[in-house]
């Protein structure tokens, strides 16, 4: 099955996650903002290095696993 944004990849951020980028102008709950390849490569970026969520967050870092699963959807074509 392919990895969807409504089903797999929009849960992966918690409501403060969204709260918060959104005041950057980074929509982590909107489709068409993350199904754009540049704005989906930067959060990819910073899930896997660690920066998102920042460490003063209280949230833990994305394990491997979780960010493998966002490059399966960017790499399965950013299914809604």
């Amino acid at each position: 099955m392919a990895v969807s944004f409504s089903r797999d990849i929009r849960p992966l951020f918690t409501d403060m996650d969204v709260a918060h980028m959104r005041e950057y102008g980074v929509l982590l709950d909107d489709f068409g903002y993350m199904s754009d390849p540049g704005h989906a490569q930067d959060v990819l970026d910073q899930v896997s290095n660690g920066s998102m969520p920042p460490p003063d967050s209280g949230e833990p870092p994305w394990p491997p696993e979780r960010v493998q699963l966002f490059q399966d959807w960017i790499n399965g074509g950013f299914q809604p």
